[in-house]
């Protein structure tokens, strides 16, 4: 079987997070379930007490509690090219552990730094929740980082730590919110839906996905597996629009194709660094 299914398995799930979301509502507590079950898995196969995993789970429990928020706020699809603004904040913060911003890099900074202005105007026109732009930026900056922290210490060995092994440290996160909310919210509500929506998220936007995209990566390569993964944001703006009548508006579109343009493009550059076995 070619690699290539397994990365378009995971971004099919990873792509229906914010329709999980959404349907949940109490994204605090869904976050919080998420945790607690692939937390509680991480630790029946790994126990790492370690600088990676806790790093690495802190910006996990930022992203799995900031993202559910902007797909409610702002839209499935919003939030998912949001998200996606990660490479940015990656590069960014890749220059911490040394490497250098290579050509391919630089143009997929650029293209973001473009893409997230275009938002900015769109909320200053009406057409996004100021909240659920900011949210979204928060996942898309908490994912960049944990992929800057994964990507560091993979290379030296600790890929586990910041996998499976980092998944029981986004408690740090998300419980801390869950007991202020438990505290300062006067009604709770209902817990059916947002329990059930953690409970997919964990299984089928944590777990599956994860190990699905590690075998493709193992048979495809990375540089393969992310041009495939832009198919996620795709996706999520094809089920806001189906599901939840979600038209983006011109900015929102020229977003979307400058962050796929951005994604497609940081790719190739990794492709060629492999091949050439430096930076470019």
């Amino acid at each position: 079987m070619w690699g290539g299914f397994f990365i378009v398995g995971a971004a099919v799930l990873w792509s229906t997070i914010g329709v999980a979301s959404v349907y949940g509502g109490d994204v605090v507590i869904l976050a919080f379930v998420r945790s607690i079950i692939a937390g509680f898995v991480g630790l029946l196969f790994v126990r790492f007490f370690s600088r990676a995993s806790i790093v690495a789970g802190f910006f996990l429990g930022l992203l799995f509690s900031s993202y559910p928020l902007a797909a409610v706020l702002a839209g499935v699809g919003v939030a998912a090219y949001l998200l996606y603004t990660a490479p940015l904040w990656a590069s960014m913060a890749s220059l911490v552990y040394g490497e250098r911003l290579g050509v391919y890099s630089g143009v997929s900074v650029v293209l973001v730094l473009l893409a997230v202005v275009f938002m900015g105007v769109d909320v200053g026109f009406g057409g996004l929740s100021f909240w659920g732009f900011v949210s979204g930026l928060l996942a898309g900056v908490s994912y960049g980082l944990y992929i800057a922290v994964a990507r560091y210490y993979s290379r030296v060995g600790r890929s586990l730590e910041v996998s499976l092994g980092a998944m029981p440290y986004t408690l740090m996160v998300t419980a801390p919110l869950t007991v202020v909310y438990a505290l300062t919210s006067k009604n709770v509500g209902d817990l059916y839906s947002p329990v059930a929506a953690g409970v997919y998220l964990a299984v089928f936007a944590t777990l599956i996905p994860y190990r699905l995209f590690t075998k493709g990566v193992e048979r495809v390569g990375a540089a393969t597996a992310s041009v495939i993964a832009t198919l996620e944001p795709v996706l999520a703006a094809i089920w806001g629009f189906l599901l939840f009548k979600e038209i983006p508006t011109f900015l929102k579109l020229a977003t979307y194709i400058l962050i796929t343009m951005a994604l497609i493009i940081a790719a190739l550059g990794d492709l060629r660094v492999k091949r050439r076995g430096g930076n470019v």
